[in-house]
């Protein structure tokens, strides 16, 4: 297999098929969805910067990284235009990095195979860093809905971007060359029936099931700020539960075992502010069942908090608790706070410092015929990192829950990506996860993906689900983490190479001339 070059393209036009690429690229995502998009816009990324200089490749990238976010992430707009121009232009340099290093990539042979492998480095740095990262655009979560959904349990999301790139080059090189184009279409399509037929695979029967409430309060998101929402959030969350409950009764179904509220379900500390203790003490005791309630808490120092669930029990009240790991920065807390706040005064809006907690989402449940069972939780933005969604089910979990508040982005795309990582998280488990939002779309998603039973945005309403316990860990929670690292390195170290190549051997930064690598010519 040839290097990979084309003849040279206008500047104009270079810079308008960048744009496009980012758009078909970020049209594989929720609530688009158009999948078979991104593919094509993987293998015209790789096509674009195909023999042309790390720098103006970075430069492609970048304006592909543009489109692509400005496309898919333009809803943290809601905090602000110059937050949403900061994050669109700061995680477009992710794409500027990728741009550079498949154009080194593509000099190699056997470029298919290492430029999946950049994708996933970018992908996994771009998670990490700085602060923590933002992982939410990633290759897999556009396959929730297409055929290599069913890797998704055997090789996690690290390795369903690897698989999803893979095509791509395959179907690049077929396109290429006439001489490698049945055997590289026969392993792409071989790639895409095979996680077809995965999702046929059968779910183990668990002998024991819970049933849970699940409660949507709504409130009015124009009150935020005011003195009344807080007051407002956990009135809501009690008179829906009160429905819920007179309609379990009316309707003689199965009996709770616990009722989840949502993220934010109080929004101070409900230990420390008594009217609202009063609240979730009046709902506890009229259910007579636990209720997992997310609340505000105040933080271990001054003016800071901390976004926690607690279970809370008929008896003896408050349990249990897990405080939120991974914090949005510029969101729940200002970085450099110190520094930053006296110089921008528009983050005063931001609040009191959150505090991230510490260790795996999980906690002690008992129920009356749940003695010993263990909650999952997973809250909001964490369902974008790996490794905090793969701890609950080695900490022992039971069942998933996530909590989610997504009153600020209520009505935006932000809402349908969050249920898209609900569902790839669930078919990476193999769990049911049950989703509680605030205001937003909450229902059950079944261990395929499947989204069950949904509400509407903006309305109180109440659900309940009987879910089977489950004790399974997939291989994804356990080869996912190493698979990902293994492939990141893999490309790094692929793209160190080539650009070790470039420079010992004086290659020029021209394009090649050799018609031979062509695109569409045969080698």
């Amino acid at each position: 297999m040839h290097p990979l070059s084309r003849e040279r393209l206008p500047r104009a036009l270079s810079l308008v098929l960048a744009v496009f690429t980012g758009l078909l690229l970020g049209a594989g995502y929720a609530p688009m969805g158009i999948w078979p998009a991104t593919i094509v816009g993987v293998g015209l990324f790789t096509w674009l910067v195909a023999g042309r200089t790390p720098w103006r490749a970075a430069g492609l990238g970048a304006v592909a990284g543009l489109a692509m976010n400005s496309l898919t992430i333009h809803w943290i707009g809601v905090l602000g235009v110059p937050v949403a121009i900061a994050l669109v232009a700061f995680m477009s340099l992710w794409s500027a990095l990728l741009g550079a290093m498949v154009a080194l990539l593509t000099r190699l042979r056997l470029w298919v195979l290492w430029v999946p492998c950049a994708w996933v480095a970018v992908e996994l740095a771009g998670g990490r860093v700085p602060f923590g990262g933002f992982p939410w655009i990633r290759l897999a979560y556009t396959t929730v809905d297409q055929p290599l959904s069913g890797w998704l349990p055997w090789v996690g999301s690290a390795g369903v971007s690897f698989l999803l790139a893979l095509v791509a080059q395959l179907g690049l090189e077929a396109v290429r060359s006439r001489r490698n184009r049945l055997r590289t279409l026969v392993a792409a399509v071989a790639l895409v029936v095979v996680g077809g037929s995965l999702k046929w695979l059968p779910q183990a029967s668990p002998e024991q099931q819970v049933t849970i409430g699940v409660v949507q309060g709504n409130v009015n998101r124009y009150l935020h700020g005011t003195p009344y929402y807080a007051a407002s959030v956990t009135d809501n969350m009690l008179s829906e539960t009160v429905f819920l409950l007179a309609s379990q009764r009316a309707t003689g179904a199965a009996a709770l075992d616990f009722i989840v509220w949502p993220e934010n379900a109080t929004d101070v500390d409900p230990l420390r502010h008594p009217a609202i203790r009063q609240l979730v003490d009046t709902s506890v005791a009229l259910a007579g069942v636990p209720i997992f309630v997310g609340a505000v808490m105040d933080g271990p120092e001054p003016d800071t908090r901390q976004t926690s669930s607690i279970w809370w029990t008929p008896d003896t009240g408050p349990g249990d608790r897990y405080d939120k790991r991974n914090l949005v920065p510029f969101g729940e807390y200002i970085p450099f706070r110190d520094v930053l706040l006296p110089r921008l005064p528009v983050l005063e809006q931001i609040g009191r410092q959150s505090i991230a907690g510490i260790g795996p989402g999980v906690v002690a449940a008992p129920t009356a015929d749940h003695t010993f069972l263990r909650v999952g939780d997973v809250i909001c933005f964490e369902l974008a990192w790996d490794d905090t969604v793969y701890d609950t089910v080695l900490a022992g979990a039971d069942i998933i829950v996530t909590q989610s508040n997504t009153n600020t982005y209520g009505g935006t795309f932000e809402v349908p990506q969050q249920l898209a990582l609900n569902r790839v998280r669930a078919m990476e488990l193999g769990r049911e996860v049950v989703v509680s939002t605030l205001n937003s779309l909450t229902g059950l998603v079944d261990a395929s993906g499947t989204f069950h039973d949904s509400t509407a945005e903006f309305t109180a309403a109440h659900r309940t689900f009987t879910v089977p316990l489950r004790t399974n860990i997939n291989m994804a929670v356990r080869l996912n983490p190493w698979l990902g690292w293994a492939l990141a390195v893999v490309g790094v170290g692929a793209t160190l190479w080539a650009g070790l190549r470039r420079r010992t051997s004086g290659a020029s930064d021209r394009l090649p001339r050799q018609s031979s690598a062509s695109i569409g010519s045969t080698p």
